[in-house]
């Protein structure tokens, strides 16, 4: 994913999954990324509740781009990372084996669920990218079965057995307090067992564990360089700003029991915990605001067929897309928000026809636009624009140069913010 942040109107400089972060969001984020490392009194393990729900929105605040971790139990789409589907609350994949374990648990806990009925496609799926047998009605049943208390449970369950609970009693074996453990917890979601195994073992033929008499924060420093390297063996992770400038500050700066206030930024865009949260409540409403673009009118400059109109874009189905003329450049699309909108964040997940050159535009009337984001090396994937501070009616996306020889074609276009 391709991330980016950009100086709100009257604030200070400071996005978000990526393939590459603009130079700009890296040079803001030594000035923006502080922390003090706080009043602690009695140290806590990981899993203690309070400092648990911390690190769950350190995670979602990566994986998902909001401390709201428990708004991502009905999250579902293909980020285009070769594990097929990602969804829920710590990204399980149709690819990875993790979401058919979870699926299975689930119909052992309530046998007649939406999901149960895709079991035989997720086991034929299970280490690949494919969608076969899962389209187009999976991603539908995974929504509806996340209203339910007892998938949200399921969720929590599975994410605990799998990664949570082996990552922090590996690290308290290691002799790591918090921040170690939650160094391990965030690797152990990326990379899995095997993964975290191996960033162990590297990190191990550098420093000594505690445990074995090291120091722990030269064995964390080794841990993050190791992680480090790991990460950018996939395209997908190359951006290693959730350590650069997260779990790396927050140890530069001693907090190795990870104590609030806490302060620090995942792919150009910052976040804060001020104080210890209170554990199963929600952290408050994301800043980014709320989806206000699905389902909204939409026009645009062109089609390629009848089956890839621009209402595509916004009908919240990663499967389903738009896709301008072929060969032909500028081409655009637009999206009717209503009037007295406000947008904070855009999120454009493209097909493989992709703009390497693009706005992000707003307008009051349709006519007169006012830029909000410039995108001149574009390469596909996924682009998050945030610290928006659009006002108007109308959102538009103006593809300048195409990517491909093909036409412009967008999965999804999601604005947040808050309508009148």
């Amino acid at each position: 994913m391709r991330t980016h942040s950009l100086k709100p109107a009257s604030a200070p400089p400071w996005r978000v999954v990526g393939r590459l972060v603009t130079a700009l969001a890296l040079a803001a984020v030594p000035a923006t990324v502080f922390l003090g490392v706080g009043h602690a009194a009695e140290a806590a393990d990981l899993d203690d509740p309070v400092k648990k729900e911390i690190a769950q929105q350190i995670v979602s605040s990566a994986e998902n781009s909001s401390l709201n971790w428990r708004d991502q139990f009905g999250y579902i789409e293909d980020i285009g990372d070769g594990r097929g589907y990602t969804a829920g609350i710590i990204g399980f994949c149709s690819g990875t084996h993790d979401m058919l374990e979870l699926v299975e648990y689930y119909t052992d806990q309530v046998p007649d669920n939406p999901l149960a009925e895709y079991l035989p496609a997720l086991r034929e799926v299970d280490g690949s990218d494919s969608h076969e047998g899962l389209d187009p009605g999976f991603t539908d049943a995974w929504k509806q079965a996340a209203t339910t208390t007892e998938f949200q449970a399921a969720q929590e369950h599975e994410r605990d057995r799998v990664y949570f609970n082996p990552a922090v009693t590996q690290a308290k074996q290691d002799g790591l307090r918090t921040l170690g453990q939650f160094a391990y917890y965030d690797a152990i979601v990326m990379h899995g067992e095997g993964g975290l195994d191996s960033i162990r073992a590297d990190a191990r033929n550098h420093a000594a564990t505690p445990a074995d008499g090291g120091d722990e924060t030269e064995y964390l420093n080794a841990f993050l360089d190791a992680r480090v390297v790991e990460m950018k063996k996939e395209a997908a992770h190359e951006d290693t700003s959730r350590v650069d400038t997260a779990q790396r500050v927050f140890l530069d700066n001693g907090n190795l029991d990870l104590n609030t206030p806490l302060a620090w930024a995942v792919y150009g865009e910052p976040f804060r915990i001020d104080t210890d949260p209170d554990p199963g409540t929600d952290p408050g409403p994301d800043p980014a605001g709320v989806l206000i673009s699905q389902h909204r009118p939409t026009t645009s400059s062109s089609t390629e067929d009848s089956t890839l109109t621009a209402d595509r874009a916004v009908d919240g189905d990663a499967s389903t897309r738009w896709a301008s003329a072929e060969g032909s450049d500028p081409q655009w699309i637009r999206v009717d928000l209503g009037a007295g909108a406000t947008v904070a964040k855009v999120k454009l997940t493209w097909e493989a026809a992709y703009a390497k050159a693009y706005r992000v535009e707003i307008s009051a009337d349709g006519s007169t636009w006012t830029n909000l984001a410039t995108e001149t090396a574009g390469n596909g994937g996924t682009d998050e624009w945030s610290n928006l501070n659009g006002q108007g009616r109308y959102l538009r996306v103006y593809g300048t140069a195409r990517g491909t020889t093909y036409g412009y074609s967008l999965y999804e276009l999601e604005a947040f913010g808050k309508t009148a």
